[in-house]
């Protein structure tokens, strides 16, 4: 059994997770977690733990090695547009098949990337150079797309390289609104120019 360390994680992962065949149960609650926890001193065969990007994205199922080598690129490309966010992008096949893509990041994930960031940027030299390889370690957050999702085979395929970024920048947003967490204001712009920008590549391929 899994749980989760906030109703936020739990909204992310719900429906994929069940999918899966994951029992998940939300901890975001008062005490819930900690209850859950304890179930194993009256259920001994009960295991829990909590949920992590890791161990769900454990139980994805990944795709052959023909897909991954055909998408190399695309995924190359989507992870320098998404760095800003530090945001991972990888490939994988899950249901429902009509989700594009998942967003997994914890909220003591991006706690933790902010105390790295923000301890480097007060400090210089050596200290600096420190602090910044520590922060390249911090829990990265990371954006599943769904090779089941025909949105997403399209995207993996394309050939424009900013039409390919602007794809990647749009399924984040997606993904980033569908997790119900609270947008950073880089994001809602990126979601705002990635609409427009795809838009306009609409009616310039229609005129």
């Amino acid at each position: 059994m899994l749980v989760t360390s906030s109703v936020e994680e739990f909204r992310q992962v719900a429906a994929i997770a069940s999918a899966a065949g994951l029992g998940v149960v939300n901890g975001g609650y008062t005490y819930d977690r900690e209850l859950v926890h304890r179930l194993p001193e009256i259920r001994p065969e009960a295991a829990v733990a909590d949920l992590d990007p890791a161990t769900l994205t454990a139980h994805l199922d990944p795709v052959d090695r023909e897909t991954e080598l055909a998408a190399a690129a695309y995924l190359a490309l989507a992870r320098d547009a998404l760095a800003v966010f530090d945001c991972d992008v990888t490939l994988r096949t899950f249901q429902p098949a009509s989700a594009p893509a998942l967003l997994v990041d914890s909220r003591e994930a991006r706690h933790e990337r902010t105390r790295s960031r923000l301890a480097r940027e007060q400090q210089g030299g050596l200290w600096g150079d420190i602090l910044g390889a520590l922060y390249q370690e911090a829990p990265r957050a990371q954006l599943i797309l769904n090779q089941l999702n025909p949105l997403v085979r399209t995207a993996v395929a394309i050939d424009e390289p900013e039409l390919a970024r602007t794809s990647a920048e749009a399924l984040y947003g997606q993904a980033a609104m569908l997790s119900r967490r609270p947008l950073k204001p880089a994001e809602s712009s990126l979601i705002n120019r990635s609409f427009l920008d795809l838009l306009a590549h609409a009616l310039r391929k229609d005129s």
